[in-house]
């Protein structure tokens, strides 16, 4: 089952994607702010997957991409999660290495499809 890292202030869309990743086959373990999330991501060296709202209190998704690639571990593959996403966030986002960005409101079917694009990726990288 692959362990996918959650980071999202929003409690109400935190808790809808934390039940739906589970309904989805997914093991989720979740944060509302960065700081939780690298603490989470520090302490369990399996994840597979992160999900990361760009704008979080304590340490926003950037700062938190930045921490993780600084560490002694390969970064799993990454997707931020934003309400606000145009040209420029998506190439910043590029250029740190994230795979992609989903924009807020997220549409469900979408959101597999990125998913199941991760999981492969993750996949290829451990064979």
């Amino acid at each position: 089952m692959f362990k996918i890292l959650l980071i999202e202030d929003d409690f109400s869309l935190l808790f809808t994607l934390e039940k739906l990743l589970e309904c989805l086959g997914y093991s989720a373990i979740a944060a509302d702010n960065g700081n939780d999330g690298l603490l989470l991501y520090e302490k369990n060296p399996s994840i597979d997957i992160i999900l990361c709202d760009i704008d979080t209190p304590l340490l926003d998704g950037f700062q938190f991409l930045q921490r993780i690639q600084g560490g002694s571990r390969k970064v799993p593959p990454f997707a931020f999660i934003s309400a606000y996403v145009d040209i420029k966030v998506v190439q910043k986002t590029k250029a740190m290495g994230a795979d992609c960005v989903i924009k807020k409101p997220i549409d469900q079917e979408i959101l597999k499809i990125i998913l199941l694009a991760l999981q492969m990726k993750r996949e290829l990288e451990q064979t």
